[in-house]
């Protein structure tokens, strides 16, 4: 009885365990089946794609030779931007700056002062220089535009004196503007809108020129 018994479980037990055993190897079935899909999938495109180089041996010559031509072109491309000069870089100044002096009126290059002192015009051309400057000197329209602009109530001595003849700046240039100089005397000063010209030795404000320096 007690045998039969014994038996019987132990006919279970084994029946458990190859039912377990069965589970087992079903998960892991399951388990392996993602990796044998993948690899098959890879396999597949990679035959898919094998075959349309087989199957299309124009086509492939074409991109072989399309991707040559990009290799050369970017090699000659490096080769180039390596052979070219670079531009040297100067570093930044902060001292090298170009401007006017305080009390100084800048504008396209130039400085322009205007004295509060009265002289002759020599007694000016002589101020002037002790500043670094000359009498003002004005070649083109705009730069007498802004002498009339800076005059205000007052008539500056400019350096422009009758020569011989002719008219000619500080610099020794000769007056070739169209603006008219009234009158006939030596030394030319503002007046109002106009050019005049006066004697020489009467003592008048001047007013002073010079191109921008660094500051």
């Amino acid at each position: 009885m007690f045998q039969e018994q014994g038996a019987d479980c132990s006919t279970q037990r084994y029946a458990g365990c190859e039912q377990e055993e069965s589970e087992l190897c079903s998960i892991h079935a399951v388990r392996k089946e993602p990796h044998k899909n993948r690899s098959a999938t890879g396999n597949t495109r990679r035959g898919n794609l094998g075959q349309w180089f087989r199957s299309h041996p124009v086509g492939t010559a074409v991109l072989i030779l399309l991707l040559l031509v990009l290799v050369l072109a970017l090699g000659v491309a490096l080769s180039v931007l390596a052979a070219a000069p670079q531009a040297p870089v100067t570093p930044a100044n902060p001292q090298c700056v170009l401007g006017c002096p305080f009390d100084w009126v800048g504008h396209k290059g130039f400085c322009y002062y205007l004295s509060k002192d009265y002289g002759t015009w020599e007694q000016g051309q002589e101020r002037c220089s002790e500043l670094n400057a000359s009498l003002a000197i004005a070649k083109d329209e705009e730069a007498m535009d802004l002498l009339f602009r800076l005059r205000g109530k007052f008539d500056y001595w400019l350096g422009l004196r009758r020569r011989g003849e002719r008219l000619h700046w500080g610099d020794g240039s000769s007056y070739s503007s169209r603006v008219p100089v009234f009158d006939n005397s030596d030394c030319v000063y503002l007046a109002g809108e106009r050019f005049r010209s006066g004697n020489c030795s009467h003592p008048r404000p001047y007013l002073c020129s010079k191109a921008q320096a660094p500051l």
